[in-house]
C-alpha cells in the first residue's frame, strides 16, 4: 500500500479537505529531500504507527487495536495554516527551480518533480482553506 501526505484540518467545514492525489509522490520524498524536510515538523502521526515504531504491537497482530485503544498518547498537535503554508511555498519553489533535486536524492524512475509539485500545489489549497476556515492543521503521513 502506497503511502500519503496529507493535510488534515482541526475544525472542517469541508468533508474532503485532503487533496484528491493524497500526497503519495510526496510522501515517496519528504524525509530525503532537503527542501521537504521542514514540512514533517508540522506532521503528526497515527496512533498504530507510533505503536509499531517503538514495538508495542507487531503487524499483523489481532488484538493489537485493542493494545492502542489503552494508551493515551495525548492530543493532537495544530499549528497555524500561514505557517505551514509558507514552508509548503518555500518547498514548491525550490523543486521547481531545481526540479533534478529530487533524482539526486531519492532514485525512482517513476518519481517525477512535476508529481511532486503538484502534491505541494493541492496542499497549499487545502492550507488556504484552512485560512479561510480560520482553523488549524497538521499534515498526516501514513503508510
Amino acid at each position: 500500500m502506497p503511502s500519503s501526505f496529507l493535510v488534515v484540518l482541526e475544525h472542517s467545514k469541508r468533508s474532503a479537505d485532503a487533496p484528491q492525489n493524497r500526497g503519495r509522490a510526496l510522501a515517496r520524498v519528504v524525509e530525503a529531500h532537503p527542501a521537504l524536510v521542514p514540512l514533517l515538523d508540522y506532521c503528526a502521526t497515527e496512533p498504530a504507527q507510533i505503536a509499531l515504531a517503538v514495538g508495542m504491537v507487531y503487524a499483523g497482530e489481532e488484538d493489537g487495536q485493542d493494545d492502542l485503544d489503552e494508551i493515551d498518547l495525548g492530543p493532537s498537535e495544530w499549528f497555524e495554516p500561514s505557517a505551514g503554508l509558507a514552508a509548503v511555498q518555500r518547498a514548491r519553489l525550490a523543486i521547481e527551480t531545481n526540479p533534478a533535486s529530487i533524482a539526486a536524492v531519492v532514485y525512482d524512475p517513476a518519481l517525477h518533480a512535476q508529481d511532486i509539485v503538484a502534491d505541494l500545489e493541492a496542499i497549499e489549497q487545502a492550507l488556504s482553506r484552512a485560512m479561510q476556515q480560520e482553523t488549524r492543521f497538521h499534515f498526516l503521513q501514513s503508510a
